[in-house]
């Protein structure tokens, strides 16, 4: 089965939904607990998890709401060395023939399009990678990416609250 590799901008880690799940799971089940100050906590194999069930409920959220069926594929955070102009994303894999079902229909989505062409439109200060014409004609692949984009935003004003994404709280080191 041919794979697509791609991204979900899913609005990362910083100063986001996702940041005060992961936030309010320390402080509300482990409070005092001195092996769970912020400190002692290995963030990045907790976002891991974090974004396993994320996407594994993001999956069932494509399925719910259209029909469609999504496997993604060797999640892999990718973190900016700087938050001032990047937030994190998640890196996978999708099988080809599932991007191809889902980007043929979103085409001819109307609030899909709006939001291709606001991603894609260039102006001062950023200059988009693909023009509008070029990411609807799939270029290099990255319809999917904007696809995945529009889907997670969608997600994560309908689904993602606080408890929803199940996740593990790892530590750097057991502390005495």
């Amino acid at each position: 089965m041919k794979q697509v590799e791609t991204t979900i901008n899913f609005g990362g880690f910083y100063n986001s939904i996702h940041d005060s799940n992961i936030d309010s799971m320390i402080e509300g089940c482990y409070g005092d607990d001195p092996e769970y100050h912020y400190e002692n906590i290995d963030y990045k194999k907790t976002e891991q998890s974090y974004i396993e069930d994320y996407c594994s409920k993001f999956t069932n959220y494509i399925f719910n709401e259209y029909g469609f069926t999504i496997n993604f594929k060797d999640l892999k955070i990718w973190s900016p060395s700087e938050y001032n102009f990047k937030t994190d994303k998640i890196d996978c894999f999708v099988s080809k023939s599932q991007s191809n079902k889902l980007t043929n229909h979103f085409k001819k989505n109307d609030d899909f399009l709006k939001f291709l062409k606001d991603r894609t439109q260039s102006y001062d200060g950023y200059w988009s990678f693909y023009t509008f014409d070029e990411a609807l004609n799939n270029k290099d692949n990255k319809l999917i990416m904007y696809l995945l984009e529009f889907l997670s935003n969608e997600f994560n004003e309908k689904e993602v609250v606080y408890g929803e994404i199940e996740f593990e709280i790892h530590l750097l080191k057991e502390v005495a």
